[in-house]
């Protein structure tokens, strides 16, 4: 018998990426994703048990991905105001490059309901711990002053997921730097109350 190695596991799990990607979580088999990673059934199921132990496995994956992007992005920038950009525009890139991953999401929410683990947990606490940051930074700097940062972290990211399931791609150049100017200015032009 072959040990298993993370280049075989990485194989599959970048074929059943690219199944979910295009198909809905129901859909794909795990004879689809043997058969798109070129190995076999027997050999897939040596290293995932189900579809459902693999797709966590996927979740995790990007989980870790995802997290790695956003610092790598946000630590090349140079003032708040330009690493909230680069924070916006990774995490918009990173899911419109991996559109089945919502769906996976949302089903791991479900069953972290009834008791199964939640591998994308680590990626949100990162993101908003890594914006809640960014907004004191902002601050310090006397760039830009955000009044309640842990509910304008919740507000901003949960506005780019709209932006992400609902604007139609592709994206245009400037889509990051608009929505950090929106949202630091508001969308709303107030008048004195008479």
């Amino acid at each position: 018998m072959r040990t298993k190695t993370p280049q075989f596991s990485e194989k599959m799990l970048e074929a059943a990426g690219r199944l979910f990607g295009t198909r809905r979580f129901h859909e794909v088999r795990m004879e689809d994703v043997a058969s798109e990673a070129d190995v076999s059934k027997g050999t897939l199921y040596r290293y995932f048990r189900d579809k459902d132990e693999m797709y966590l496995a996927l979740l995790a994956r990007a989980s870790r991905q995802f997290v790695a992007e956003l610092h790598a992005r946000t630590d090349a920038a140079q003032d708040a105001r330009a690493r909230l950009v680069a924070l916006v525009d990774a995490i918009v890139s990173f899911f419109d490059r991996q559109p089945h991953l919502f769906d996976l999401i949302q089903r791991a929410e479900i069953r972290r309901e009834l008791g199964s683990a939640f591998p994308w947990q680590q990626a949100r606490d990162e993101t908003l711990r890594l914006t809640q940051n960014i907004f004191e930074q902002g601050r310090t700097e006397g760039t830009f002053s955000v009044r309640r940062p842990d509910l304008a972290a919740l507000m901003l990211l949960g506005g780019l997921r709209a932006v992400i399931r609902f604007t139609p791609q592709p994206r245009r150049d400037q889509l990051a730097s608009d929505l950090v100017q929106d949202f630091l200015t508001g969308h709303a032009v107030t008048r004195p109350m008479a």
